[in-house]
């Protein structure tokens, strides 16, 4: 059965001064990344909480965010996204032009 999910995760980066690089990510290579980036922030989450709060007020302030908000609950919303996304073979994901800088990354 042929199924038209995208299997391919193109990065396009293109100067004026230079040639237009481009990157072929297999979309499952994409996805294990995401897998592990979850685990390693998942790991990092549960470390810091065991961690006493600094006394000087920025660090803590800074600690307090990775206490409240979850960074691998952010990441694995991310997964979701891009695993959602892959349905649409085809799809410009990003096509940003700054200036003399051009990045491009599509789903095909």
């Amino acid at each position: 059965m042929w199924t038209k999910t995208a299997m391919l995760l193109i990065v396009q980066v293109k100067t004026q001064k230079h040639r237009r690089f481009t990157l072929p990510l297999p979309v499952w290579v994409v996805d294990e990344f995401f897998m592990a980036l979850t685990d390693l922030a998942l790991v990092g989450e549960k470390v810091i909480k065991h961690m006493p709060l600094p006394r000087d007020e920025k660090d803590r302030k800074h600690l307090n965010w990775v206490k409240t908000f979850s960074p691998s609950g952010i990441i694995s919303v991310a997964h979701a996204v891009s695993k959602d996304l892959r349905k649409y073979k085809g799809l410009d994901v990003v096509d940003v032009k700054s200036g003399d800088i051009q990045v491009k990354i599509s789903l095909r």
